[in-house]
């Protein structure tokens, strides 16, 4: 069976492969097709786009947008805040102006973020310098610098054992270190990702961190009334049960489905090509943004 990656990132945002070796490494992990689909920037788009043809894979333009789930109300009257909302838009037009603004909105807003991290890092006794991150992400010129840049200091100064482990003690939502950014809402990230010609996918649903299938099934319904045009149901983060049940989703609300690893090179143990998303998926894709054009 031929495969597909339809969620990877390069040193153009937070990952450790340039864009042009990204397509390399696809060709070599026996990829018939790639999305790459950094945080709030398209700049990496143009020169894996050249890469792919020149190894002789199919490239989809993308992005990964972060937005704002949106508070919940529990069985118990309270309040609280979901987990993350992410919306790939698959299929871009790289140089769209729109989306261009919705990035620079976001960068901007991962920027002030992330001083308060380390402030609240600080706070907790621990002993890293935001210069410390900056420089990171100037030896490993990385253009967008966020949390696995910190991530990765925690893990130098022996704080963390893993990237993975840095973001479950301090980085990720409900963690002490986790700070909430100024977010898009999912309707202006759609609205942008239509706007650039793509397919607004929502991302790992599980990070969505609604255990309870119903309450999931409310967001996705909720989303789909926005536009949402599909989600990542394999992904790195999922398990098999998962990928049955984000399938079954789609399939109820007539949603694509999409797959990729999450790439990000070295700064997270996944690799390119790991979750065997089906060429049947990308294909399906590709039609429906040929039927939407």
């Amino acid at each position: 069976m031929t495969f597909v990656d339809l969620h990877t990132h390069s040193t153009a945002s937070d990952g450790t492969v340039h864009p042009r070796e990204l397509a390399q490494l696809a060709k070599d992990a026996g990829l018939a097709a790639i999305a790459l689909t950094d945080h709030d920037t398209t700049v990496g788009l143009p020169p894996c786009n050249q890469a792919c043809q020149e190894v002789g894979i199919e490239f989809v333009p993308g992005i990964e947008i972060s937005t704002d789930p949106g508070p919940r109300i529990n069985t118990d009257g309270i309040e609280r805040r979901r987990g993350t909302l992410h919306l790939l838009g698959l299929f871009i037009r790289h140089d769209d102006e729109k989306l261009a603004q919705v990035a620079d909105r976001m960068r901007k807003a991962r920027d002030s973020r992330n001083p308060a991290v380390i402030a609240k890092l600080q706070e907790l006794g621990v002993r890293i310098e935001y210069e410390e991150v900056l420089k990171l992400a100037r030896e490993q010129n990385t253009k967008i610098i966020g949390r696995p840049h910190i991530a990765q200091i925690l893990v130098q100064k022996s704080y963390a054992k893993s990237i993975t482990d840095a973001f479950t003690k301090y980085l990720k939502f409900g963690c002490p270190a986790f700070v909430r950014r100024n977010y898009l809402s999912p309707q202006q990230a759609i609205d942008a990702i239509h706007h650039a010609g793509g397919l607004a996918i929502l991302a790992h649903p599980v990070q969505l961190v609604m255990p309870d299938p119903d309450e999931l099934e409310y967001a996705i319904a909720k989303l789909k009334e926005l536009g949402l045009d599909g989600l990542e149901a394999r992904h790195s983060d999922h398990t098999p049960a998962q990928v049955r049940q984000y399938e079954a989703l789609a399939d109820r609300f007539d949603l694509l489905t999409s797959g990729g690893s999450d790439f990000h090179g070295h700064r997270k143990p996944i690799e390119i090509a790991s979750q065997n998303v089906p060429y049947a998926v990308y294909k399906k894709l590709k039609q429906a943004h040929e039927q939407r054009k």
